[in-house]
């Protein structure tokens, strides 16, 4: 296994839980592709917005998330319980917009170029 991720579908939100890819592999476009086919489980199951925790000190992942038109909304106080580290609470904007839809299209059309065609089986 290279990675995984889960997301729980709850209400109107999809929840992404984690997004883990093996640590020599990281920095091949896993955990972006990951991100990916979480956004567009979301928009295929109907869910209006994606939110996620993550590790204030993870900066490389706030950059991915934020790429991908994710924004911090708060702080989850003492959340991580391996050493009670803060996460940031962050979301989308509603996807099934077409702002958003734009910039989906676009980054997947820019990563399919520099990495590899998308194919992801449900």
């Amino acid at each position: 296994m290279v990675g995984y991720v889960g997301v729980w579908f709850q209400g109107d939100e999809a929840h992404i839980t984690e997004i883990a890819v093996r640590e020599r592999l990281r920095g091949n476009g896993i955990g972006e592709l990951l991100l990916i086919g979480s956004v567009r489980a979301a928009i295929q199951y109907g869910s209006n917005v994606v939110t996620l925790e993550v590790r204030v000190s993870n900066l490389i992942a706030q950059r991915l998330y934020e790429k991908y038109g994710f924004k911090q909304v708060g702080i989850r106080k003492a959340y991580y319980s391996d050493n009670r580290e803060d996460a940031a609470i962050m979301t989308t904007s509603p996807i099934h917009s077409e702002e958003y839809q734009s910039l989906f299209g676009r980054l997947q059309e820019i990563y399919q170029a520099r990495w590899r065609p998308i194919s992801i089986e449900s």
